[in-house]
């Protein structure tokens, strides 16, 4: 048996589920899903917070099922509850295991997802969709096509498992920079690698209203101008730039999004304790929306000590491109894959003057800070919706499939 789980926001701001049962073999219409596609999800993934990971997933997920209704999710079920999830009717196969943890969690986990497609009726499922290199190497005994999605290149002990792939598992990168990484260093075959960017729920981001004055977390002194970073509070995220333009631009505010309070108190003490910085704890994902839409610019000023700093595709980059907000980005050619000089403004990551530089340009220009947010939004709206990467991915496999 499965859960069928319907899940919602709740006006208060909690998420609330509803559960279900169904049986596993159930059907559900599919006049409008693409041929040849029965597909399953299946990740060793813990979905119990809201890390990028998580949110990737849940979009993907909500993607699929609108695509070619009837999606599984196989995922390990720890009994703690997955309030992550968005407004999503899925069928989900939640997998209980004991062990949350190490090794015995990934044997437990594996060896219960195998049992689970190893009982599945012939034909039922076509296509399984992976971000767990061991699922599809796993999967790819039992199931027809197995689609990896890899964000980062391979370990040394994952390219070992790599080399064990067969003809029946295809691979999507998430940036051009990672697939070259995965042909020139981990010997994958070139027609077996596709890249896919990640996505944005354009409708939600770019219809969102800014919030009341009086609601917007701004800095304590009034400011003329406001800039926003959320994300992770780590040096390598362009902390120092930040810092560093703060005390060059008094009249300028900056506002800093995420982490714990550990996290916020270590970034205090590195020297954003500034009258016109505001960092806070890390906020619902829900709620950036809107909070995006109510500052001046988004700064993106990741460094080169990111790890995954060649090949990333960072969701907030296609959030902030749907928002309408202009953007203020480290020129990486992780970047450039995804934006160009007419669409964002870019600043050298090593050279803190040059944030600086950028804002004095948008203050003093703010008609062209305008125009290059409106074509990043055009290139998010056009090319980088969830709905098509998930179509995309499904034409792929389809295609390989046949």
């Amino acid at each position: 048996m499965e859960q069928r789980i319907t899940i919602g926001y709740h006006p208060r701001g909690c998420w609330t589920t509803q559960y279900g049962k169904t049986p596993l073999n159930s059907t559900q219409n599919t006049d409008n899903a693409p041929p040849n596609v029965r597909l399953v999800v299946a990740n060793n993934m813990i979905m119990e917070a809201e890390t990028a990971h998580v949110l990737q997933t849940c979009q993907m997920l909500a993607a699929f099922e609108r695509t070619v209704p009837g999606v599984r999710y196989f995922w390990p079920d720890f009994g703690r509850g997955t309030p992550v999830f968005e407004a999503l009717s899925l069928r989900q196969c939640p997998i209980p295991c004991r062990f949350r943890y190490g090794v015995w969690r990934y044997a437990e986990f594996m060896l219960r997802l195998w049992y689970r497609l190893l009982v599945a009726k012939r034909g039922e499922i076509a296509v399984l969709f992976t971000r767990n290199l061991g699922v599809a190497w796993m999967a790819q005994a039992v199931v027809p096509r197995v689609v990896l999605e890899l964000h980062q290149g391979l370990s040394p002990r994952a390219r070992r498992v790599a080399s064990w792939l067969g003809p029946r598992i295809q691979v999507v990168a998430i940036s051009e920079g990672l697939r070259r990484h995965l042909l020139e260093h981990d010997r994958l075959a070139p027609d077996r690698v596709v890249v896919s960017h990640d996505g944005v729920d354009v409708d939600r981001f770019a219809n969102a209203l800014p919030l009341p004055l009086e609601q917007r977390p701004l800095p304590t002194r009034h400011t003329q101008w406001n800039h926003l970073y959320y994300g992770t509070l780590r040096p390598e995220r362009g902390l120092d730039l930040i810092r560093h333009a703060a005390a060059q631009l008094p009249t300028h505010g900056f506002v800093l999004i995420g982490g714990d309070t550990n996290q916020v108190a270590a970034a205090l003490r590195s020297g954003l304790d500034l009258p016109n910085v505001r960092v806070m704890a890390a906020m619902p994902h829900h709620a950036m929306p809107q909070i995006i839409r109510s500052f001046d610019t988004v700064l993106l000023p990741y460094t080169r000590a990111v790890s995954t700093y060649r090949w990333m595709s960072p969701l907030k980059l296609f959030e902030v491109m749907a928002s309408g907000v202009p953007a203020v980005v480290s020129r990486l050619s992780s970047i450039e894959e995804v934006v160009t000089d007419e669409e964002v403004t870019f600043i050298d990551s090593d050279n803190p003057a040059s944030l600086v530089a950028a804002l004095r340009a948008l203050e003093g220009n703010p008609a062209l800070a305008k125009a290059r947010a409106i074509a990043a939004q055009a290139r998010a709206v056009a090319q980088h919706s969830w709905d098509q990467r998930a179509k995309d991915i499904l034409a792929f496999a389809r295609e390989v499939v046949a």
